[in-house]
């Protein structure tokens, strides 16, 4: 499997494209509702395209910093069947025992320690802290820099900002 439907081409989207490269998708394409904004390409259609695109995309995630969009385009991606991946930087580590659901964005340097439970379209942006025991649900954004300390309980739909101390 190498190609991949990334929903979204604003300018997250470039991040996303680059970790999907270092991940061996290699024939990735994008759909946005703006494309005259578009920060990358080729911009294919537009998201009422997801349902009709699946046949040509096996893959496909959504990469949009707003939660409560990126959850409304991950679950009509479920709902048409596509295989939603986990995209993982290889600097990033992520503990064995953790629970990683589909659709989740991990970046450069994040740390995901034991026991650690992901909800579905979670971004852990860079250098993110996540230590043990933690739950962050669906949807959530951890930003960039942020520490979510042990056994803390992230609701969904959640964005932590930049070295905030979640306890």
């Amino acid at each position: 499997m190498t190609s991949l439907l990334i929903i979204g081409a604003g300018s997250f989207s470039p991040e996303v494209e680059e970790l999907a490269r270092l991940l061996g998708y290699n024939n990735i394409a994008f759909l946005d509702d703006n494309p005259s904004t578009a920060y990358c390409s080729p911009v294919i259609g537009t998201t009422a395209d997801i349902e009709g695109l699946r046949s040509q995309y096996d893959a496909a995630i959504v990469a949009l910093g707003n939660n409560n969009t990126r959850m409304k385009y991950h679950e009509e991606l479920k709902r048409c069947g596509y295989n939603i991946p986990v995209l993982t930087h290889p600097t990033a580590y992520v503990s064995p025992t953790a629970d990683i659901a589909p659709g989740c964005i991990i970046r450069a340097k994040v740390v995901v320690s034991r026991d650690v439970k992901l909800g579905e379209a979670t971004i852990l942006n860079v250098g993110a802290l996540i230590d043990h025991h933690v739950e962050i649900g669906y949807g959530c954004h951890i930003l960039m820099g942020a520490v979510v300390r042990n056994k803390a309980k992230v609701e969904p739909l959640t964005r932590v900002e930049s070295l905030s101390l979640i306890q």
